[in-house]
């Protein structure tokens, strides 16, 4: 549509009806001016002639009073329809006689007045005054339809003028125009054989013939060109505005497609992976050389595809979408380049990368960890077998040994990790650490070195008849980035030696540190195992006080009770024990012995009202078995549930809140109360606060340290006690160490204290003599 309008025939025929319409308008205006005119000037002589003669001859009968004669005279009058009204006044301005016609009101009317005289002597006598009222409508009428004449000519003339100039611009220019502009379009398309039939011998004609000679050379130049691209053996592609224009053979038959589904095809849709060359094509445009000798890959049209080495240009002069591609098939090269890296950097018997790519990657991993400052361990591992000392073992044997090595310690690695083949039976391990701190380094390089050792320990029964064979790991921490690669393989291979000597079988690692680091923690596993077979656990009670100075409840407290190393606080097992996953029966155990003191203390008489918190684990929460062994365990111990309290942390409800919610309405329903442990420092969403149903927060003693010399730790605090205070729920503080940090969180509005100031968690007999002679906490 936007095109018809823009087009030069429409600009012509608008251009000729001005030209035309201006003529006629000012002809029409001059003309009905001048008509207008002369329709004023006979109605003004009409007027004036009308009441001359009405004025003489209404004298006499004015004179003589003869009213039938002035009656007479002024019938006269009204016989022409152009007068309205007419009427004889005396002198002194009375109406002496009045005739008028309503209906004649239309159109402009006239009023004129004329001095009735009788000239007598040399006296004139003033008989009074004729008053005329006259319409212009007829003539009006009359002026109207002249101007319908003049219109209808004018227009008439005007159309026939536009019809006569139209057809000869149409015959001599937008025909021949119309004619070029299809024969631009064909050639645009590539066609060049029908010729530009336009025979006139004026401007238009000889363009035409120009035109017509440049096709022909056109036509001769791009057969030139597409024999020259037909015997080019890369592939041409011509791309416009993202879409395939024109192609050549090789190009065709590199794509395996028809010209049909290659002419228009996005150019994006012949490579492997569309969305991703995408992003290549546009940075390809917007460069302003293109592309040199870039490798992609390449759909066929059966559906396989070929890599290829892709040049862009941009054409010179065109638009910035407009490019030249030459795709040339590189399958055969890349396959010879491929064997040749093989060749020089993979062991050609397992097929794991040779000692040469190792150092070149351990080179790298070391300058990514001086620019990131990430830890990183090297691990040099030997497969022993004593046939192989004495040469006793064929090559095709042996090879097949090796290649079943590769594979166990290849299922071992990740895919971010690297495992090469050193020489002989000696492999190597790059892996970098995620964690910063070195026991955490330690900890999942013993993790690997554990699956390594596993994965050889069938090996002797799948090669039934030959020697023992065993594993030696050698571990290398690297914490820092100043060794060379070859000083760090060697240090490794000094740690492996030493594994070696250690028996075979087993890991060492190269720094003494880093290994009494490991025996230690090994010997601390081991004795938690034994540990929790033994019972060596106990607990200790920390008095929970009112500001009243009363003891209203005790949080118990683990303590390993060590055979050698005496009583170890629980900081130094419970992270290894969650790792091991034996909190679960360590939480069982002291809650048995809570129950067990429970159960005595309230034989005597005593712990009547109290309540005990109890600590339970994350993973001793998520249990599924969780409620109803607890539950279990108080009534075997005749324990009410509501004497025991489960403190749980913010950090166990981060996950799975679902869950841990519907395992707190299970302890409400037994009437077992909960507390929410170390409130503040976690990472609790107020929207979940509302739904977990506890019934007490605890105020975590690292707010109430900072309580005197912190304003907004104080303004933290009470916070907590508010929110507490709204949803109706208990509240106490544990790290109370002072009196003044008691009476500063009674003034916030807590009731409830834990801490040195009270009592340090001691022993359960301690704790029975505490509450057999009471005490006021003052």
């Amino acid at each position: 549509m936007k095109k018809k309008f823009n087009s030069l025939g429409v600009y012509i025929a608008v251009a000729l009806l001005v030209a035309l319409s201006l003529p006629v308008v000012l002809a029409l205006t001059v003309l009905n001016e001048t008509r207008a005119s002369q329709i004023d000037e006979e109605m003004q002589r009409f007027v004036d002639e009308k009441l001359q003669t009405m004025q003489h001859s209404l004298i006499l009968p004015v004179w003589s009073l003869d009213r039938s004669d002035m009656v007479a005279v002024l019938n006269g009058a009204m016989l022409d329809r152009q007068v309205v009204s007419v009427e004889i006044l005396d002198p002194e301005g009375k109406s002496i006689i009045r005739l008028d016609d309503p209906q004649r009101g239309a159109g402009k009317l006239i009023a004129r007045s004329a001095p009735l005289v009788m000239q007598r002597s040399q006296l004139d006598l003033n008989l009074g005054e004729l008053r005329m009222v006259v319409s212009d409508e007829q003539l009006q009428r009359k002026l109207s339809g002249d101007k319908r004449f003049y219109t209808l000519v004018l227009l008439a003339q005007a159309v026939v003028s536009l019809l006569i100039i139209g057809g000869l611009v149409y015959r001599r220019i937008l025909a021949p125009i119309g004619k070029l502009t299809e024969a631009t379009e064909r050639i645009q398309r590539g066609s060049f054989d029908a010729r530009i039939a336009v025979p006139q011998q004026d401007e238009i004609g000889l363009l035409a013939r120009h035109m017509e000679a440049m096709q022909g050379s056109l036509k001769t130049l791009f057969d030139e060109q597409a024999a020259i691209l037909g015997n080019i053996p890369a592939g041409v592609l011509f791309v416009r505005d993202g879409r395939i224009a024109f192609f050549n053979g090789a190009a065709q038959a590199l794509l395996g497609r028809h010209d049909t589904s290659l002419v228009g095809l996005p150019c994006e849709q012949v490579f492997v992976e569309p969305a991703q060359q995408a992003g290549y094509i546009a940075q390809t445009v917007a460069r302003a050389s293109g592309a040199s000798g870039e490798i992609v890959l390449l759909r066929h049209g059966d559906g396989s595809s070929f890599p290829a080495e892709l040049h862009t240009t941009l054409i010179e002069g065109g638009r910035q979408s407009d490019q030249i591609w030459v795709i040339i098939d590189v399958s055969q090269r890349l396959e010879d380049e491929a064997r040749i890296d093989r060749l020089a950097f993979y062991d050609p018997v397992t097929d794991l990368p040779n000692k040469k790519l190792c150092m070149d990657r351990l080179r790298r991993g070391l300058g990514r960890m001086s620019s990131s400052g990430s830890c990183a361990a090297v691990m040099c591992i030997e497969v022993h077998r004593s046939d192989f000392a004495y040469g006793a073992v064929k090559a095709d044997e042996a090879e097949r040994f090796l290649v079943d090595c590769a594979r166990r310690l290849s299922s071992c690695v990740s895919p971010d990790q690297t495992l090469a083949r050193l020489e002989g039976e000696k492999f190597a391990l790059l892996t970098e650490l995620k964690g910063r701190e070195l026991a955490d380094g330690i900890k999942s390089c013993e993790a690997l070195a554990h699956k390594l050792l596993a994965a050889f320990e069938d090996l002797q029964a799948s090669l039934a008849g030959t020697s023992p064979c065993s594993l030696s790991v050698g571990i290398n921490v690297l914490r820092h980035h100043d060794h060379a690669a070859e000083e760090v393989i060697m240090q490794a291979e000094l740690a492996m030696v030493q594994a070696r000597l250690a028996g075979r079988g087993v890991f060492r690692f190269f720094d003494p540190a880093m290994q009494a680091l490991a025996n230690q923690r090994s010997v601390l596993e081991n004795e938690l195992r034994q540990a929790v077979q033994q019972r060596q656990f106990v607990v200790h009670y920390q008095p929970q006080v009112s500001y009243e100075g009363d003891v209203v409840g005790a949080e118990a407290l683990v303590r390993w009770q060590h055979p050698a190393r005496d009583l170890v606080m629980p900081g130094h097992f419970i992270a290894v024990a969650e790792e091991l996953g034996l909190m679960e029966e360590i939480g069982h155990q002291l809650l048995q012995q809570v129950c067990a003191d429970m159960q005595a203390w309230q034989a005597e008489g005593l712990a009547r009202d109290l309540v005990i918190a109890v600590n339970v684990s994350a993973q001793e929460f998520q249990s599924q078995h969780f409620v109803q062994r607890f539950c279990e365990t108080l009534r075997e111990h005749g324990i009410k549930t509501h004497s025991i309290k489960v403190e749980l942390t913010e950090s166990m409800m981060v996950d799975h809140v679902d869950e841990v919610i519907e395992r707190m309405h299970a302890l409400r329903a037994q009437a077992v109360s909960i507390s929410l442990d170390d409130f503040g420092t976690g990472y609790s969403s107020l929207s979940y606060l509302g739904r977990f149903p506890i019934d007490q927060l605890k105020i975590d003693q690292s707010f109430v340290r900072r309580l005197h010399s912190d304003a907004a730790t104080a303004s933290i605090v009470r916070s907590i006690i508010m929110l507490g205070q709204s949803l109706e729920l208990s509240i106490i503080a544990e790290g109370v160490e002072t009196r003044e940090q008691r009476d500063l969180l009674h003034a916030h509005g807590c009731t409830l204290y834990q801490g040195y100031w009270y009592g340090k968690p001691m022993p359960g007999e301690q704790f029975r003599l505490l509450l057999s002679h009471p005490q006021r906490y003052r």
